[in-house]
């Protein structure tokens, strides 16, 4: 773009003779634009915030990848656990027993995921000991009190005594929103059934049962894992379930979580394919992942109708510009000046609205963003699984809204600007 188109733009946008109503609709389209352009950026840097974190919450509190067995039991474990670590870059691999059960307490009652694991291996591959933030971790490998008294005891071994079980106890750590939901703290007595494994006695097929004791509470941050998972012992669970030396799949972790897949193909090839399988932390949570990630897509979409809509304020503003200054596009038109110049000088001005806006839009998503940051904005984290709302702003977040804004007002000026290029030397001269 030339210096005189640049020159006589500023020159319209800032000299008109309807000054006053001019300023006033490129103020109302100036703040319409950027209240668009921080609504952007601000809606997607909390859906980037969601996405981080649920991420690092994931790759924190869980495993990176879990081999399976398709076919029979799965009581060779030993031996894949070693072929797993023997690979580079794997960081460790634990056998683990899964299976949901239901937990009564005196007070409440609910559903769980049951996880049996080695205390000491569990550590290699999670940072599940880090997260308990009552009681202790080690009562799993210890197999004592840890300090903690057992409670109600009596009243809860009558499940027991029902199903024809012998009273036995053993400790377990639950998700603090689960303790919550049965109202049991740290030496609380809990009972566990599942219906997964069944014992005959008699001429009855009843369920497998159990005491467990709390013997601590952990706390990843995410409310789909702090509400539903509890952990007990390796041994303690199978022999609980009657499984004998069988488990239900291997965890691992490696170094890098972002090579997963590559890391997918060495743990399949080293086991030996079929019968087992691996699947991936990016496949275990590919449901709550895509649902952030189309989430994002729809606001996006919906979001940048508000930049379309103030968009408006910019052809509306061009074309009072276009009407008032019909007589000196006439007098440049007879001085020689080109079509695309008198477009070129007007889609310019129109521009200049559309950068003011996302300039200030951007300014304003950024101290809103560093105020949910530091405000730690609470939201129901039964539905949004986290009990803050995260933001992460990122450089491509700021670039493709940006972009966006900037181009749907360039196109803002395409119907004005066409309309200016088509005043002839005769029409705006007529009356003089």
């Amino acid at each position: 773009m030339s210096e005189f188109v640049r020159f006589i733009a500023l020159r319209y946008f800032t000299q008109s003779h309807r000054k006053h109503t001019l300023s006033l609709i490129s103020l109302i389209s100036v703040l319409g634009l950027s209240l668009g352009v921080a609504t952007l950026i601000i809606v997607l840097s909390v859906m980037d915030g969601l996405i981080a974190k649920t991420e690092e919450i994931v790759l924190k509190s869980t495993t990176h990848a879990n081999i399976y067995r398709l076919v029979g039991n799965f009581d060779t474990y030993t031996e894949v656990e070693k072929q797993t670590e023997s690979i580079p870059g794997v960081l460790g691999a634990t056998p683990v027993v899964f299976r949901e059960v239901l937990l009564m307490s005196e007070k409440g009652l609910a559903t769980a995921f049951l996880n049996g694991i080695d205390p000491e291996g569990y550590k290699k591959i999670s940072d599940l000991s880090e997260l308990v933030v009552k009681g202790n971790y080690e009562c799993l490998a210890k197999g004592e009190k840890c300090g903690y008294v057992a409670k109600n005891l009596f009243e809860m071994s009558e499940m027991d005594e029902f199903l024809g079980e012998k009273p036995r106890l053993f400790p377990a750590i639950l998700g603090v929103d689960l303790a919550a939901k049965l109202q049991v703290s740290p030496g609380d007595i809990v009972s566990l059934v599942t219906s997964g494994n069944r014992k005959i006695i008699g001429e009855d097929a009843v369920p497998v049962s159990g005491n467990l004791v709390v013997a601590g509470i952990f706390e990843s941050g995410m409310y789909d894992y702090d509400s539903r998972y509890l952990y007990a012992g390796l041994e303690e669970t199978q022999k609980l379930l009657d499984i004998g030396h069988n488990v239900s799949f291997v965890s691992t972790k490696v170094d890098d979580p972002g090579k997963i897949l590559e890391f997918k193909g060495l743990i399949t090839d080293r086991v030996g394919g079929f019968p087992f399988a691996v699947q991936d932390w990016r496949d275990l949570h590919k449901t709550t992942l895509k649902f952030f990630h189309l989430q994002k897509l729809i606001m996006f979409i919906i979001l940048v109708f508000i930049a379309v809509v103030a968009s408006f304020g910019i052809i509306t503003t061009l074309i009072m510009l276009v009407i008032d200054k019909t007589r000196e596009v006439s007098i440049l038109r007879s001085l020689g000046a080109k079509k695309r110049v008198i477009r070129g000088i007007f889609m310019f001005d129109g521009f200049i609205i559309g950068l003011m806006g996302t300039f200030l839009g951007s300014v304003f998503a950024v101290l809103i963003c560093f105020l949910l940051k530091n405000v730690e904005f609470q939201i129901s984290k039964e539905v949004y699984f986290f009990s803050t709302l995260p933001v992460q702003m990122s450089v491509g977040t700021f670039a493709v809204v940006i972009f966006s804004t900037l181009l749907i007002s360039v196109a803002a000026t395409l119907y004005p600007s066409i309309k200016a290029s088509g005043i002839t030397p005769v029409e705006g001269l007529r009356h003089e």
